[in-house]
């Protein structure tokens, strides 16, 4: 069976879904590249995250490209969620757009 009569064949649910799948794709690849492993919490939290910011962009960003920029400020610092919680989501998707992966220890810093 090709991917296109299993795509036809998923259900109503899954099909509302499939954004969310593409999220949670992003996080593991990007945890499995950095070979981390993310509990069930954090992933969550990073989806989301990740869904409110495309939910709010008008820069057209990826789904993929969001989850892949939260997923690493996540592994490079475990208290990202912390501070940036207060963050205005428009400084977190230019921070995403312009590949700023410091862009919260700026403003934190001030």
């Amino acid at each position: 069976m090709n991917i296109l009569e299993m795509y036809k064949k998923l259900s109503k649910e899954d099909k509302a879904n499939l954004s969310i799948y593409c999220i949670y794709d992003s996080i593991y690849d990007v945890a499995k590249n950095e070979e981390v492993e993310l509990d069930d919490k954090i992933v969550t939290d990073i989806q989301e995250l990740t869904y409110n910011l495309y939910l709010d962009d008008s820069r057209n960003l990826s789904l993929s490209q969001i989850a892949y920029f939260i997923t690493e400020c996540y592994i490079e610092n475990e208290t990202f969620f912390d501070k940036v919680k207060d963050f205005d989501y428009d400084d977190i998707l230019e921070a995403v757009e312009n590949d700023n992966y410091d862009f919260y220890k700026d403003e934190i810093e001030r």
